[in-house]
C-alpha cells in the first residue's frame, strides 16, 4: 500500500509539471511587401520639371474621372477609325478626325461638369493662367483629352503630353488680383487612362488608349 501511494505522488507531480510546460508556436514567415503602384497622375508629375509642381498643385488620381472616360468611350463605335490612321504619338482628341468623337468628349464634360466644353488646351490655358478672376470664389473643372495607339506603352505615352502640361502649370497663380475679393487657389492635376478596342474591318483589330488630365481649381477665401 505504501508502495502504491508513493508511486501515485510521482504521477501527480509530474502531471503537474507538465501543465506548467508552454509550448512555443514556430515563428510564421513573413510575407513579403506588396509593391506600390504608381498612378498615371504621379507618373506624368515625375516628367514634369521643377517649376510645374510647386506646393499649392497636387497629383492625384481620381476614380470619378475613370469612371467617366470609361463610360464615354463605351459609346464610341467602330466608325470612329473607320479610314483613319492610330496616332503612334499622343494626339489632342479635337485634332482626329474620328465621326463621334465629339459626342464622347461631350459625355465626358458633362459627367465632369468641365468648363472648357470641347477640351482644348488654348480655352483651358486662358480661363486658368489669364482670365483668372473669373469664378474665383467657386470650385471650377477643366479638362484635356488625347488618343494614342493602343500597342504604344501607357507610361511612354504620358511623355508626348509633358510639354502641354508645363505650360499650363508653370503658370498657374495661387491667388487671385488685388483689387476684387481675395482668394488663395489649390489644384489637383488628375491623369485618367483607359484602352478602347476598335474594330475597324474583319482583318484588322486594334485599340486605342485615351488619356484624360484634369485639373481642378479649389479657392479659399485668404
Amino acid at each position: 500500500k505504501i508502495a502504491s501511494l508513493m508511486l501515485a505522488g510521482v504521477m501527480a507531480v509530474s502531471m503537474l509539471a507538465g501543465c506548467n510546460t508552454t509550448s512555443t508556436d514556430p515563428e510564421q514567415p513573413t510575407d513579403p511587401e506588396t509593391p506600390t503602384t504608381t498612378g498615371y497622375s504621379d507618373v506624368l508629375a515625375e516628367n514634369l520639371s521643377d517649376d510645374a509642381k510647386k506646393d499649392y498643385i497636387a497629383f492625384e488620381d481620381n476614380a470619378d474621372d475613370l469612371a467617366a472616360l470609361e463610360d464615354a468611350l463605351s459609346k464610341l463605335s467602330w466608325t470612329t477609325t473607320a479610314g483613319y490612321t492610330l496616332p503612334k504619338v499622343a494626339t489632342p482628341v479635337g485634332d482626329w478626325g474620328a465621326d463621334d468623337t465629339r459626342l464622347m468628349v461631350s459625355d465626358f464634360v458633362d459627367a465632369l461638369d468641365i468648363e472648357n466644353i470641347d477640351m482644348t488646351y488654348d480655352w483651358m490655358r486662358a480661363d486658368l493662367t489669364g482670365f483668372y478672376n473669373m469664378n474665383a470664389d467657386e470650385t471650377v473643372k477643366y479638362g484635356l483629352m488625347y488618343v494614342i495607339d493602343g500597342t504604344v506603352d501607357e507610361n511612354d505615352a504620358l511623355e508626348w503630353i509633358v510639354d502641354d502640361v508645363e505650360g499650363l502649370l508653370v503658370n498657374l497663380p495661387n491667388v487671385n488680383a488685388e483689387d476684387v475679393a481675395r482668394y488663395t487657389y489649390d489644384y489637383t492635376v488628375s491623369v485618367s487612362v483607359a484602352n478602347k478596342a476598335l474594330d475597324v474591318i474583319d482583318w484588322y483589330n486594334g485599340s486605342a488608349n485615351f488619356i484624360a488630365v484634369t485639373v481642378t481649381r479649389v479657392p479659399t477665401a485668404a
